[in-house]
């Protein structure tokens, strides 16, 4: 008999991107199923995500899982045999990314081989699907875990997508738990002073320096005030702020950009920092390995000295934790 298999993402996730909807958090590389062709149907996106559970459960590995960190070897099959029929939990995260119009054209954009670097002024519809009917139908047919949602909008901007103040006073009228939104903040969403008392707000915002010019330079729009202006607002509000700093190339991966960041920080009042690297720069990729440069390590102990320094807590993303542990990261 086959060993059976659990997975927290599959359990808890539906990923909502622009050209494929995805059943955990790996997006383009995880589980999924074409967008275009199922968004309409509430059924086909639930039972899809139910078939894949089940497979785990099987001992059936899908191809796009084999090896992720994720899957957990189960002595007891959940719904093998007699309970195969029994119904898999409700998903308890939703995450928002089917669009890919900003405000902004990051020179690290992620998103770039999908929106070409488009700059947008205005609040539009996505290019590729309207998410709000399809949030309606989970809930109106009770397939959401309404309990211990926890909702992540990332994607492009929020603050250009039209449908996103919608979608976010439905997932607070529905009780809500959390919404995390990632967001370059040039522009203030007066939205988030209505339901920071209604739910736990989290804003992740980067700002990736600590000065107008290379602000410019990285985000290639001239917004540093406004950002700056904006944030000293949202430090007002019971929200959690966290500042991301992208290390990048020759632009601000050196000490007085970084120091200059602190220091803003601790200006502005903000109690989080993010610091991460710029993983689409090819020039760190050799051997299908990702090589960090020497320098890097000094800037990281000089954020983390400074960040406990003004008690700013250093929220270090996993996955860069593992590149400085080995100086490498297998992409």
């Amino acid at each position: 008999m086959k060993n059976s298999y659990y997975c927290k993402r599959l359990n808890e996730t539906i990923d909502f991107d622009a050209l494929k909807i995805f059943f955990c958090c790996a997006t383009r590389t995880g589980p999924s199923i074409d967008a275009k062709e199922n968004i309409n149907s509430v059924n086909k996106i639930v039972k899809a995500r139910e078939l894949l559970i089940k497979r785990l459960d099987r001992g059936d590995i899908p191809e796009e899982c084999v090896g992720c960190y994720d899957l957990e070897e189960q002595s007891k099959p959940k719904y093998q045999g007699l309970n195969f029929y029994k119904k898999v939990p409700k998903p308890n995260t939703i995450i928002v990314k089917h669009f890919k119009q900003c405000n902004s054209s990051c020179i690290y954009c992620a998103e770039q081989y999908i929106s070409n670097r488009k700059i947008v002024l205005k609040p539009k519809k996505s290019d590729y699907y309207d998410l709000l009917p399809i949030i309606k139908n989970l809930y109106k047919k009770n397939l959401i875990d309404k309990d211990n949602l926890t909702v992540l909008f990332q994607g492009g901007d929020i603050s250009v997508l039209e449908e996103f103040e919608d979608l976010v006073n439905i997932f607070v009228e529905n009780g809500v738990k959390k919404i995390e939104i990632a967001t370059n903040g040039i522009i203030y969403l007066p939205i988030i002073e209505k339901i920071c008392r209604k739910t736990f707000v989290d804003m992740d915002i980067s700002i990736d320096c600590g000065c107008r010019e290379s602000y410019k330079k990285i985000k290639t729009v001239d917004k540093f005030d406004d950002l700056v202006n904006n944030l000293r607002k949202y430090t007002k509000l019971p929200i959690q702020v966290r500042l991301k700093y992208i290390l990048v190339r020759n632009i601000n991966d050196n000490i007085e950009e970084v120091s200059k960041y602190i220091e803003l920080m601790k200006d502005i009042g903000i109690k989080i920092s993010e610091l991460t690297i710029d993983q689409c720069d090819p020039e760190f990729l050799e051997n299908n390995q990702f090589k960090i440069p020497p320098h890097y390590y000094e800037l990281y102990s000089l954020w983390e000295k400074k960040c406990k320094e003004y008690d700013i807590y250093p929220s270090l993303w996993s996955y860069l934790k593992e590149i400085l542990d080995k100086g490498e990261f297998f992409k």
